[in-house]
C-alpha cells in the first residue's frame, strides 16, 4: 500500500510537466511567428546586414512559408494518434523559440570572443537542433514513427531556412563541415532520445510513448478508448465489498452507499465518476461515500464500470436491521475528528482531518479500527473518508491521532442508548430552479441528509425532545481547506447544527491544468454560494422528514481494478524516462557549449 500510494504521488509530481506549454494556440501561434521574424531579421540585418527590401522580402516569404507549413505538418501526420492544429503551433512555437535562443547565443560568443565576422554556422546549428527536437515531440506526443517524425520534422525548417538567406550563401553553409557535424550531432541527439525514451519501460511497459499518447488523447480530446484498453490489460479481477444502508418505509427507499472502490483514474476513464454511476443506479436517492481505498482499487474501464453496478442488484446479504440509532456524537484529537453514529449494531465513523486536510486515508488505519471494533463487540464497522480539505499524505503521529479519536468514539458508542429517528435526504438536483455548478463539482451535486433522533420512544410525536443534525455531502474531488468549517458556522447561525462534510472523491472533474490536477470544492465555487445551497437543502429536508426502518446489507463485486503493480510500473518508466532525458539535455548542452566556442 505505501508504494502505491508512492506510486501515484510520484506520478502526480510527474502531472506539472504536462503543464509545460503555452496556454492557448493563439499564443503559439504568436510565438512561432514573431520567433521566425526574429530568425529572418536578426541574421539577415547582423550577419549579413541587408537593406530593408531585401529584409521585407525575406521575412513575408518566410512567414507566408510558416503558415502554410503548420497546415503541411497537420496533413503529413493526420494518421497520428494525437494529431491536432494547436498542438502543430506549440511544437513550432517551442522549436522555433530555440531555433531563436541559438542564433542569440551564438551572436553573443561572437561579441565575447571579439570576432571580425559572425559566424553563419549558428543558424544551420539552429536550424538541426529544431529539427532534433520537433522529431522528439512528434514520436513521443503524436505516435509518429521515426521514418515519418523525420521526414516530417525537417520540411519546416529547411524551406525556412532555405527562403530566408540569400541563394549565394547556400553553398558556403550547407557544405561548411563544423556546422555540418554540429547539426548531426544535435539532430543524433534527438533521434537517440527518442528510440531510447520509448524503451524507458521496458518491460512491463512496452511503449512509454504510447501510453502518453493514450493519456493525452483522454486529457485533451476525451477520446478514452486507447487508455482504457492499456489499463485494463494490466488489470486484475478482485473481490471488492459494498456495503449499503437501506432506509425503507411505505413511500421511498433511501441509501447511504459505501463502495470499497476508489474513483479514478481521471476524467471519463473507467470508473472516474463512479458516485454518479451509483447515485443513478439508486434513482438520485443515494448518498455515496468515499471509503478507505486509494488508487489501486480504480475500475479500468467503462464496461468493468457496468458490470460492477450490475452486481449491486443481485443478492444482497443483510447484515443488520432495525429502527433505531444513537446520538451522534464527535471526538476531537488535536487535529483529527472522528464523528460516529450507530444503527443497531453497525457504528458509522466518519474521519477527518480538516481543516489541516490530508490525502486518502491508508488502509493500514482502516483495518486497524475494524480490529478494535469486533473486539468491541461489533460485527461490522463503516469507515467514511471524509476527504473534505486539501492536504499531503499524513505521517506516522497523524496516523495515532486518527486511531485513537476512532477507538475513543467506538467505546462511546458501544455505550450509547438508540432512540427512534426520522431521516430525510434533499440534493441540488431536486431544486426547480436549476443550479449549475463550476468545475469543481461533479453531476451528482450537494446532498444532506437531515437525523431528527427522538429521545422519548414513548412519544414519537414529542418535538420537545427531538435533536436534529446534518451531514453534508459534496460530489467533488475533495475541499477547499476552510470550507468545511465556513459552512459548518454559517448553518450554526442558523440554528442548524452540521456534523460533518464529506466529499465523494470524484475524479470526473480532474484532468485540469492545475498543479493538483483538479478543482478542490470551493475553488470555483464561492463559499457564501455554497453555504446558501446546503441551507436551501436543509429547509427542503425539513418537509421530507419521515420514519424509516434500515436494513445494512453487503454485496461482494468479483470487478477488474488497476492494482498496485500498474502505478509501480508507470512510476518506473516515468522516472527512467526522465533521467534519461536530463542526461540528454545535460550532453545537448554540453554540445552547444562546445559548438559556440568552436564555431567563433
Amino acid at each position: 500500500m505505501e508504494n502505491d500510494h508512492d506510486s501515484v504521488s510520484n506520478i502526480h509530481k510527474r502531472w506539472s510537466l504536462t503543464r509545460i506549454n503555452f496556454s492557448s494556440y493563439k499564443i503559439s501561434l504568436a510565438i512561432s511567428i514573431i520567433s521566425s521574424i526574429g530568425i529572418i531579421l536578426g541574421f539577415n540585418h547582423f550577419y549579413l546586414i541587408l537593406n530593408l527590401i531585401q529584409l521585407v522580402v525575406f521575412t513575408i516569404t518566410g512567414i507566408s512559408f510558416l503558415v502554410f507549413s503548420y497546415f503541411l505538418d497537420l496533413f503529413l501526420l493526420r494518421k497520428t494518434p494525437v494529431n491536432k492544429i494547436s498542438k502543430i503551433l506549440h511544437v513550432s512555437a517551442f522549436s522555433n523559440l530555440l531555433w531563436l535562443l541559438i542564433l542569440i547565443l551564438g551572436y553573443l560568443a561572437f561579441i565575447i570572443f571579439q570576432k571580425d565576422v559572425p559566424p553563419k554556422e549558428h543558424l544551420f546549428e539552429g536550424m538541426m537542433l529544431a529539427i532534433g527536437l520537433r522529431i522528439g515531440i512528434f514520436t513521443s506526443v503524436f505516435g509518429a514513427n521515426l521514418v515519418q517524425a523525420l521526414k516530417t520534422a525537417i520540411i519546416q525548417p529547411i524551406v525556412f531556412f532555405v527562403l530566408i538567406i540569400p541563394s549565394s550563401l547556400f553553398i558556403e553553409i550547407f557544405f561548411d563541415v563544423v556546422a555540418i557535424s554540429f547539426g548531426l550531432i544535435l539532430t543524433g541527439l534527438g533521434i537517440g532520445w527518442t528510440i531510447l525514451a520509448d524503451r524507458a519501460g521496458r518491460p512491463n511497459v512496452q511503449s512509454t510513448f504510447a501510453l502518453l499518447q493514450a493519456f493525452l488523447s483522454a486529457w485533451t480530446e476525451n477520446k478514452v478508448e486507447n487508455i482504457e484498453k492499456i489499463l485494463l490489460s494490466k488489470s486484475k479481477n478482485e473481490l471488492v465489498d459494498t456495503h449499503i444502508v437501506k432506509f425503507t418505509n411505505k413511500h421511498h427507499n433511501l441509501y447511504w452507499v459505501l463502495p470499497n472502490i476508489h474513483p479514478g483514474p481521471f476524467k471519463e476513464i473507467g470508473g472516474s465518476n463512479l458516485p454518479y454511476q451509483i447515485y443513478n443506479h439508486f434513482s438520485q436517492k443515494a448518498v455515496v461515500f468515499h471509503s478507505a481505498s486509494d488508487h489501486s482499487l480504480n475500475i479500468p474501464s467503462k464496461g468493468e464500470v457496468r458490470e460492477y453496478l450490475k452486481s449491486l442488484s443481485n443478492t444482497q446479504k443483510t447484515l443488520d436491521y432495525g429502527s433505531t440509532c444513537s446520538i451522534p456524537i464527535q471526538i476531537k484529537n488535536k487535529k483529527a475528528t472522528v464523528t460516529g453514529i450507530i444503527l443497531g449494531n453497525t457504528p458509522i465513523l466518519m474521519l477527518s482531518f480538516a481543516p489541516s486536510g490530508m490525502e486518502d486515508i491508508s488502509e493500514e488505519i482502516s483495518k486497524e479500527l475494524e480490529t478494535y471494533s469486533k473486539n468491541e463487540g461489533f460485527k461490522r464497522l463503516f469507515i467514511i473518508d471524509s476527504h473534505n480539505a486539501m492536504g499531503k499524505k499524513i505521517g506516522k503521529s497523524e496516523n495515532e491521532e486518527l486511531l485513537v479519536a476512532g477507538k475513543t468514539c467506538l467505546k462511546t458508542l458501544k455505550k450509547s442508548p438508540q432512540y427512534s429517528f426520522k431521516i430525510a435526504q434533499s440534493n441540488t438536483n431536486e431544486n426547480k430552479n436549476h443550479i449549475v455548478f463550476g468545475e469543481d463539482i461533479g453531476k451528482s451535486g450537494l446532498s444532506i441528509i437531515l437525523i431528527d433522533v427522538n429521545k422519548d420512544n414513548d412519544d414519537d410525536n414529542n418535538s420537545n425532545n427531538n435533536i436534529q443534525y446534518v451531514i453534508g455531502w459534496a460530489d467533488s474531488n475533495n475541499m477547499k481547506s476552510g470550507l468545511r468549517e465556513y459552512i459548518i458556522k454559517y448553518l450554526e447561525q442558523k440554528g442548524i447544527r452540521m456534523l460533518e462534510l464529506c466529499s465523494s472523491d470524484t475524479h470526473e472533474k480532474s484532468g485540469i491544468r492545475t498543479s493538483e490536477g483538479y478543482y478542490p470544492f470551493g475553488h470555483i465555487t464561492k463559499f457564501e454560494t455554497i453555504a446558501e445551497y446546503y441551507h436551501q437543502l436543509v429547509q427542503l429536508a425539513y418537509k421530507k422528514l419521515e420514519v424509516y426502518g434500515y436494513e445494512v446489507l453487503h454485496i461482494v463485486s468479483t470487478v477488474k481494478v488497476m492494482g498496485t503493480d500498474q502505478f509501480r510500473d508507470y512510476s518506473n518508466a516515468l522516472d527512467t524516462a526522465m533521467n534519461l532525458t536530463k542526461k540528454y539535455l545535460i550532453v545537448t548542452f554540453g554540445v552547444i557549449l562546445l559548438m559556440l566556442i568552436i564555431t567563433n
